[in-house]
């Protein structure tokens, strides 16, 4: 199922990468999810072309219900964002992947970092969210889509948190 998100980021799209390579926004964003745990590692420095692959487990207690006998308590995210080397006002093109360990669910989708001022940026999101499950897939992707969309705005909170604790 088709999904397009935009993502309302306070940093410029140069200060972005960084963010994204950095470890603490991987605890920030494991804070703002409610995570039991993350891990992040970076491939490649955020001045250049670089890729960031992160691991989270996530509560399952807002999933929707036609999901629910597929997974546990928690279930692990597995991120991998893929970013090229900047243009010349910051701007890049990348390229996201997410499986959700031990379900037939993933999702893969390009991202499009923009500058929108000299403090803020967006990152537009549009992909294919997929369940593999033989006449429930499309009931369920339709179902997931908004709970995928929650996960993936809460990036905002993170990235406020983050330029608030990295400021000065």
């Amino acid at each position: 199922m088709r999904l397009r998100e935009t993502l309302n980021l306070p940093l410029s799209a140069r200060d972005v990468p960084a963010m994204y390579a950095d470890g603490d926004y991987t605890a920030i964003r494991r804070d703002v999810l409610r995570a039991s745990s993350a891990e992040s590692t970076v491939e490649g420095g955020s001045s250049g072309a670089f890729t960031v692959r992160t691991e989270l487990a996530l509560p399952t207690d807002r999933v929707p219900d036609i999901v629910r006998p597929f997974v546990g308590s928690s279930v692990t995210v597995r991120e991998q964002q893929s970013w090229s080397v900047p243009e010349e006002d910051g701007s890049r093109r990348g390229e996201l992947a997410l499986e959700v360990a031990g379900t037939p669910a993933s999702m893969k989708a390009t991202l499009t970092l923009s500058p929108a001022g000299e403090t803020s940026s967006t990152v537009e999101i549009a992909g294919d969210l997929v369940a593999k499950v033989p006449l429930l897939g499309a009931r369920m992707e339709k179902a997931a889509v908004p709970y995928v969309a929650q996960v993936l705005r809460a990036e905002e909170r993170a990235a406020t948190t983050y330029r608030d604790s990295h400021s000065g």
